[in-house]
């Protein structure tokens, strides 16, 4: 591993880390009002979380399969 390797990947875990942590203020914040564990995942941070691992997912065949 060479420090430019390293340089990409910080930028992708900085942005893994602030979508998490806004992910779970709106999971604290739906649990404190007695909503349903569902729908933290229907919020604008679960939203991009499902549609990131979706692509993920897709990513992961095409390179499969070609």
């Amino acid at each position: 591993m060479d420090i430019w390797y390293l340089l990409r990947i910080v930028p992708v875990l900085i942005a893994g880390v602030i979508i998490g942590r806004w992910f779970n203020g709106e999971r604290k914040k739906l649990r404190a009002m007695g909503e349903p564990w569902y729908k933290t995942w229907l919020t604008v941070p679960g939203i991009l979380i499902i549609i990131i691992l979706c692509f993920l997912v897709a990513l992961r065949f095409y390179v499969a399969n070609n």
